[in-house]
């Protein structure tokens, strides 16, 4: 048998998976690139209007925004659909068969009594359509990262933080993350449509989770900002007191009442206000912190499944 007989056996195991994820990896990012160049050809001159609002644009300017902006809602957003989702439910329809499939149908009572150790049968299953989900994954994230550049020019995807988590290199990891997540309860379970309602459920809960944990983590490092740019990161807007302290929204009243008078037109609050950002150009190091924390969970999943798959009877 040689080197590349297990790989082939795997992909052909799950060959209407495998095919169908290179498939749509490849229209997704297809796409991407084509509907970037298309959106590039009609970028517009952004000083054609005025920012403000008090001069109207002229006519050709307002077409050419119009066209512009219609294309990245209508063909933009249809796109960006497939690169976010194909990841997430790749990994969720690949992962739970690499265990959990042949536990049900019963094959691994004969292939874990030919193979010479359970750990390498599974690893032969698992590295193959792993890879082939970190890589697609990675690709759409790519191509994300390239429909945002032409939807958004004025960014830097690498410097700014618009659609986190759905683009780059934390859209493969997240990928990953949701395929380990299906092997280890296909394993657990050993039925694949429970599996997969299962792994699907708790796929969003982590990432939920590990999303509201990593904000929390930014809020804490957010630091004054003057005005955020397109890039940066909102993270809270607060009010100075004379006495330097920071209130917010449900404070200010106790220290700056609101007017009474029906007709006031000025401005209120009239306290200072102070905007809280992370700068957009902290987005690699973030990027990088993110991607190391799922690869953790990650390993751990996958861990947890090869014991399982060590521990458990084959039917």
């Amino acid at each position: 048998m040689t080197a590349l007989a297990p790989v082939r056996i795997t992909f052909r195991l799950h060959r209407f998976e495998a095919l169908a994820f290179i498939a749509l990896a490849v229209l997704g990012v297809g796409l991407a690139f084509v509907v970037g160049a298309r959106l590039d050809g009609l970028r517009f001159d952004p000083s054609c209007y005025d920012t403000t609002g008090l001069v109207p644009p002229s006519r050709a300017c307002e077409a050419a925004m119009n066209q512009f902006y219609m294309m990245v809602d209508g063909e933009a957003g249809k796109v960006t659909l497939i690169t976010t989702m194909v990841p997430f439910l790749a990994g969720l329809l690949l992962g739970v068969p690499i265990v959990g499939r042949e536990i049900e149908r019963g094959t691994t009572r004969l292939a874990w009594a030919l193979s010479p150790s359970r750990q390498s049968w599974f690893l032969q299953r698992l590295v193959p359509i792993l890879l082939l989900v970190a890589g697609g994954s990675y690709l759409l994230g790519v191509g994300a990262d390239r429909l945002l550049a032409s939807s958004m020019p004025e960014i830097e995807p690498a410097n700014a933080f618009v659609q986190f988590g759905f683009r780059g290199v934390v859209l493969a990891a997240r990928g990953v993350f949701v395929f380990a997540l299906a092997v280890l309860v296909g394993a657990a379970l050993g039925r694949v449509l429970p599996a997969v309602i299962l792994g699907g459920l708790l796929a969003v809960l982590g990432i939920m989770g590990g999303s509201q944990v990593h904000q929390q983590i930014l809020r804490a490092e957010a630091i004054e900002m003057a005005e955020p740019g397109p890039g940066d990161m909102w993270v809270d807007q607060l009010f100075r007191l004379p006495d330097g302290r920071l209130i917010g929204w449900n404070e200010v009243e106790q220290y700056d009442p609101p007017p009474a008078d029906a007709d006031f037109t000025g401005e209120w609050p009239t306290l200072p206000i102070v905007t809280f950002g992370v700068p957009g150009e902290r987005y690699r190091e973030v990027e990088l912190r993110e991607v190391g924390a799922l690869a953790g969970g990650t390993l751990v999943a996958l861990a947890a499944a090869a014991v399982i798959v060590q521990r458990r009877r084959p039917g």
